[in-house]
C-alpha cells in the first residue's frame, strides 16, 4: 500500500512538472530551440530533490496598487545634496523637507538620509519598529541590463510603460495574456500541503493574473465574505418562486452534455468550497476595523472601517485566522487599490492614496500581532510601474523601477534592501525624464519570498523561469 507521504510527494513532483511545462509555455525562453527547453524542463522534473518545506503556516499578501505608483515621494532622500537633488528634479512634485520625516537608513551609504511624508506615518512607525523594509527600485526584467543596453534596445523587457503589460509582467513575468501567475505558479507547487486546496489562492479584489496557476484555481471572495449565487436561496426570481429550486435540482443532477456537466461540476466545488469557509469564518475573530478618521479625494472626510483596502484585509485576516479550521498551510493572497495612475492631481490625490494604504497596513499588521500570526504572514507592495522624476506640470508620466514596502514579523526590518539610486535627472539609473533602470528585478523579490515560502532551488526555477539570470534577491528574512 502506498504511504499517503510518499502519495503526497509524488503528486507534487507531478505539480512540478506540470508547472514548470505551464511556465516554459507562458514565458519564453529566448534563444533556446524548443527541443532544448522540454529537455531541460523533463531533467527539472525528473530531479529526486527535496520538495519545498511545508511545516507550520505561512501566507503571502500581495497588496497591488493599479496605475502605477509614484514611489519617488513614498522615500525621499533628507541629505542636504540629496533633498537639494530630489527638489530639483521633482519641483511641484516634491514634498517640503518639513513634512518628511526621517527613517533609519541601514542598508545605504554613509552619509544619505531618507524620510516619509506624514500621510506614511504608520507605515513609518511599522519600519522603524522593524516589522517592515523597503526594497528600492524595484522593476521587471528579464536579467540584469545597463542603461547603455537599454539604450541600443538590448534586454529591454517587453512593452515597457504600458499599464496592462507592465501590470501583468510584475504578477506574471509576461506581458499582457500570459496564463499564469508567479504566485499562482507558487500555489501550484504548494496547494498539495493544505488539506483544503481550492482555498491556496485567494483573491478579495477579483480576478488577477498573479493567483492563475496551472492546477491552482484562485478563489475569490467579497469584502463580506464568500460570493454566494443569490438565485439559487432567493424565493424570487425574475417573479418565479421555484426558480431556485429548480437551480439546485440542476446542479445536483447528473448531466450527459459534456459542458453541462463541467458547468455543473464548477458551480458544485464552489458551493461546497462557500459553505466551508463560511463555516470555518464562523469561528474566525480578529479585530475590527477601528473607526479612524481618514480623508477623501471629494474631500469629505470618512472612517476606516469603511475603506475598500481596509475591508479587504480584514476577509484576508479572517481567513488567515481560519488556517487551522480548514487545515491550511500555506496561501496566496491578493488585494488591490485603485486611483495611482496620477498624471494630474498628483498633490491633492497623493496624500490620501498614502494615508489609506498607510492606515490599511497598520491595521493589518496590529491585527495580525494580536492574534499571534506576525511571524506567519508577510505582506508586499506592487505596482505597474515607477514614475517620471520628471513632472509634466501637474503630475508624472510612466515610468520604470519603484520603492516597495515588504511587511511582516518575519522581515528584517528597519532597512532599505537594494541600491537607492540618486534622486536626480541624468544619471546612470535614469532611462529618460527620470524612469528609474531597475537595479532590483521583480525576479529577485519573487525568489526571496517563494524562499520564505519554502520553496526550494528547483521549485523557483520552475515559479520564476529567468531566476538563474539574476544574483541573489534582498535577504529580507533571517
Amino acid at each position: 500500500m502506498t504511504s499517503p507521504a510518499h502519495t503526497g510527494a509524488s503528486r507534487r513532483s507531478f505539480l512540478r512538472a506540470v508547472s514548470g511545462l505551464a511556465a516554459s509555455a507562458a514565458i519564453p525562453h529566448h534563444g533556446l530551440p524548443l527541443a532544448t527547453s522540454l529537455a531541460g524542463l523533463a531533467a527539472m522534473a525528473s530531479q529526486n530533490s527535496q520538495a519545498a518545506t511545508t511545516t507550520g503556516y505561512k501566507a503571502l499578501v500581495c497588496l497591488y496598487l493599479n496605475g502605477g505608483s509614484d514611489s519617488h515621494n513614498w522615500v525621499v532622500p533628507l541629505d542636504a545634496s540629496g533633498y537639494a537633488e530630489y527638489a530639483a528634479a521633482r519641483r511641484e512634485l516634491a514634498w517640503q523637507a518639513d513634512r518628511l520625516q526621517a527613517i533609519t537608513a541601514t542598508g545605504q551609504a554613509a552619509g544619505r538620509a531618507f524620510g516619509m511624508p506624514l500621510e506614511l506615518a504608520p507605515l513609518r512607525e511599522l519600519y522603524e519598529a522593524g516589522q517592515a523594509a523597503i526594497v528600492a527600485n524595484v522593476g521587471p526584467l528579464t536579467r540584469p541590463i545597463t542603461k547603455a543596453e537599454y539604450l541600443a534596445g538590448s534586454g529591454v523587457p517587453a512593452k515597457l510603460y504600458s499599464h496592462n503589460d507592465q501590470a501583468s509582467t510584475w504578477q506574471s513575468l509576461a506581458p499582457e495574456g500570459a496564463p499564469s501567475g508567479w504566485g499562482g505558479r507558487m500555489g501550484d507547487i504548494l496547494m498539495s500541503a493544505n488539506a483544503q486546496p481550492v482555498f491556496t489562492a485567494v483573491s478579495a479584489s477579483g480576478n488577477a493574473v498573479f493567483l492563475a496557476g496551472s492546477n491552482v484555481s484562485q478563489y475569490q471572495v467579497g469584502v463580506e465574505g464568500p460570493i454566494s449565487a443569490n438565485a439559487m436561496s432567493g424565493t424570487s426570481v425574475f417573479g418565479s418562486t421555484s426558480a431556485g429550486s429548480a437551480l439546485q435540482r440542476a446542479y445536483a443532477a447528473t448531466a450527459t452534455d459534456k459542458l453541462q456537466m463541467e458547468y455543473a461540476r464548477v458551480m458544485q466545488r464552489s458551493l461546497g468550497a462557500n459553505t466551508l469557509l463560511q463555516t470555518a469564518l464562523a469561528g474566525a475573530n480578529v479585530p475590527t476595523i477601528p473607526a479612524t478618521t481618514i480623508a477623501q479625494l471629494n474631500g469629505v472626510n470618512t472612517t476606516l472601517d469603511k475603506i475598500n483596502l481596509a475591508r479587504q484585509l480584514r476577509m484576508v485576516l479572517q481567513i488567515i485566522a481560519a488556517n487551522q479550521a480548514l487545515g491550511m498551510r500555506r496561501q496566496v493572497f491578493m488585494v488591490q487599490m485603485g486611483g495611482f495612475d496620477t498624471h494630474n492631481n498628483q498633490m491633492r490625490d497623493q496624500p490620501v492614496h498614502m494615508a489609506q494604504v498607510a492606515q490599511s497596513i497598520s491595521y493589518f499588521m496590529a491585527a495580525l500581532n494580536s492574534l499571534g500570526l506576525q511571524n506567519n504572514v508577510t505582506l508586499f507592495t506592487a505596482s505597474d510601474f515607477g514614475r517620471t522624476l520628471l513632472s509634466n506640470g501637474d503630475g508624472s508620466d510612466h515610468g520604470w523601477g519603484s520603492h516597495h514596502v515588504v511587511a511582516g514579523g518575519a522581515v528584517k526590518g528597519r532597512q532599505i534592501f537594494g541600491n537607492f539610486p540618486v534622486t536626480a535627472l541624468g544619471t546612470s539609473t535614469d532611462v529618460g525624464a527620470g524612469r528609474l533602470l531597475p537595479t532590483t528585478g521583480v525576479t529577485q523579490l519573487a525568489s526571496s519570498l517563494a524562499g520564505w515560502m519554502g520553496l526550494n532551488t528547483s521549485e523557483q526555477q520552475i515559479v520564476l523561469p529567468n531566476v538563474g539570470n539574476f544574483g541573489a534577491g534582498p535577504a529580507l528574512f533571517a
